[in-house]
């Protein structure tokens, strides 16, 4: 049985560190989260972080 808003949703944004990211390949600037981020709007991997 699947449910919505389960444990989950309790999750404080503000608590998960993101770092900020900048693709090499398109040049986007984003929020990332986890080891293996790709770029939103292009999918690379090139992409360079800062905590």
């Amino acid at each position: 049985m699947c449910t919505v808003g389960g444990p989950m949703a309790d999750i404080k944004m503000k608590k998960l560190k993101t770092k900020r990211c900048k693709c090499l390949d398109c040049g986007n600037e984003f929020k990332g989260l986890g080891k293996r981020i790709i770029c939103p709007s292009c999918q690379s991997e090139n992409v360079e972080c800062s905590e």
